[in-house]
């Protein structure tokens, strides 16, 4: 069982407790996943992957009025939480003069569009929303469909060769204030795997059960070379359009990878290269950045 955590960013809304009640009156199918605690306390089995969902689609209706949201089946399911850190510690980096004028590419936004959603609502950044997977991309499309005001800042573009990541997303003469990305994680099927039996021993589940609280699709999980390859074809192909890019953004999972990493970022001159750590709960997560321009 998984405490709620209080130390994400400050502007997060959801630093408090969760309201059980008040998300369960937007959500009913909520309710049957409470649990209480010894305290007395409501909370949820946070292994249990639709009883995730179903409190992230709650967040979304309860806080930002997001109708009918929903995720392409065995997608990956994002925490509302921990977006939206992602989205104020951009804003941090960003730092801009105008910020109702940022315009922000999000690299494989996935079928829940949820960078976009949270980026446009808080900041009312404009997007450009990056996806190789037809599916995904016709599910995102739905969410706008069904919630078309956010046609106004949101629009999906579709990468049609996944060997690109920057490259042939973005338009001669456009101009993004800002990246943002999430990459895949593992090197293959094999390695996501293998990763998640040892984590399931580690947490005294089933020894050789493969089964986690989060699912992905393969295109999100999985990249040859894992992170690291992923994250050092995303810096080359920034270099190439570095005169239609301001701030590069990434998430790194493994700290063992910032090294590296960051070893390609200095020997490219690029300036104001910074990680900045993100918690939430007992998780740790990073965002590398850098610039291309002063």
């Amino acid at each position: 069982m998984e405490k709620i955590s209080k130390n994400l960013h400050p502007r997060n809304k959801f630093n408090q407790e969760y309201d059980f009640k008040k998300l369960i009156k937007h959500v009913h199918q909520l309710k049957k996943h409470i649990q209480i605690l010894p305290d007395g306390r409501q909370s949820l089995d946070f292994r249990d992957s639709e009883a995730v969902f179903l409190l992230n689609k709650a967040l979304l209706e309860s806080e930002y009025k997001i109708n009918h949201w929903d995720i392409l089946p065995n997608s990956l399911s994002p925490s509302i939480p921990g977006r939206l850190n992602y989205i104020h510690y951009l804003a941090d980096l960003i730092q801009a003069k105008n910020p109702k004028k940022v315009n922000v590419l999000d690299i494989g936004t996935g079928s829940s569009l949820i960078y976009p959603i949270l980026g446009f609502l808080e900041y009312h950044w404009n997007f450009v929303a990056a996806e190789t997977h037809i599916p995904s991309i016709q599910h995102a499309n739905k969410i706008l469909n069904d919630n078309p005001y956010l046609k106004k800042g949101i629009k999906i573009r579709q990468q049609e060769n996944p060997d690109h990541i920057l490259k042939g997303i973005i338009q001669p003469n456009e101009y993004f204030d800002a990246v943002l990305c999430n990459p895949p994680f593992y090197k293959s099927r094999d390695d996501y795997r293998q990763t998640v039996i040892k984590k399931n021993q580690k947490l005294h589940q089933e020894t050789e059960s493969s089964k986690t609280n989060f699912q992905g699709l393969s295109n999100e999980l999985w990249y040859p070379g894992g992170e690291k390859k992923f994250i050092s074809n995303m810096i080359y192909e920034s270099i190439e359009l570095k005169d239609q890019l301001g701030l590069c953004t990434v998430l790194v999972s493994n700290k063992e990878n910032l090294k590296p990493l960051k070893a390609i970022l200095e020997y490219h001159k690029l300036i104001d290269i910074k990680v900045t750590q993100m918690n939430q709960g007992n998780k740790i997560n990073r965002i590398l950045s850098w610039r291309l321009n002063k």
